[in-house]
């Protein structure tokens, strides 16, 4: 079975807020489960911006291989 989180963030080119990701996968720990993607070699960025889905300026997560608008997220 795929990893329904990750193929999520793999697909889009936004940070999301673990509020908006929470309430779109109820089911998971969003927030463990995301740390431990990252402990396991997935690209994924956490960090300060803003959520693409509630515009909010807070700790988000995002997908990162090798997109330079992403990238800046980590200097921001």
């Amino acid at each position: 079975m795929p990893d329904e989180l990750l193929l999520f963030l793999e697909t889009r080119d936004r940070p999301y807020c673990f509020r908006c990701l929470r309430q779109a996968f109820p089911h998971e720990a969003v927030r463990e489960r995301i740390e431990t993607l990252g402990r396991a070699g997935a690209p994924i960025l956490i960090g300060e911006g803003r959520c693409a889905m509630c515009s909010q300026a807070t700790t988000v997560v995002a997908y990162i291989p090798g997109d330079p608008d992403l990238s800046r997220l980590a200097r921001d």
